[in-house]
C-alpha cells in the first residue's frame, strides 16, 4: 500500500509541513511526538515506518515517522475541511484503478 510522507501530503493538500501536522495535533489524530494519537494508531489511515541510525554522540537511536495512506488522505482531507478535487491524477487513479500492475518481464 502506498504511503505518503508528511511533507508529499502537505503538497497534496496544499498546505506546508508545519500547518498540517499543526493542524492534525489540533485535531486529534497526531500526539506532541507527531506519532498517531489513540484510534489512529495501527489503523487505516497512518501508517509508522521505523528505522535505526547511529547518532554521533548518543549511538544507535531509533525513530519513527508518520506516514499517510491514500485513505488517510481523503480521511484528513474530510477532516480539516479542505477541499482535494485538486489532487494530482496519480491520486485518483490509486483509487480508482484497483489492478494489479505486474512487470513486463519475469526473473
Amino acid at each position: 500500500m502506498p504511503t505518503y510522507t508528511l511533507d508529499q501530503a502537505a503538497a497534496l493538500l496544499n498546505l506546508g509541513r508545519n500547518t498540517l501536522t499543526r493542524r492534525l495535533r489540533d485535531a486529534g489524530v497526531l500526539g506532541r511526538d507527531n506519532l498517531p494519537a489513540g484510534r489512529y494508531r495501527g489503523g487505516k489511515y497512518l501508517a509508522v515506518k521505523t528505522g535505526v541510525y547511529r547518532h554521533p554522540v548518543t549511538g544507535w537511536t531509533h525513530y519513527g515517522r508518520t506516514e499517510i495512506t491514500d485513505a488517510g488522505l481523503d480521511h484528513i482531507a474530510d477532516r480539516l475541511g479542505i477541499d482535494i478535487d485538486h489532487l494530482p491524477r496519480i491520486h485518483a487513479t490509486r483509487q480508482n484503478n484497483s489492478q494489479q500492475h505486474y512487470a513486463r518481464s519475469q526473473s
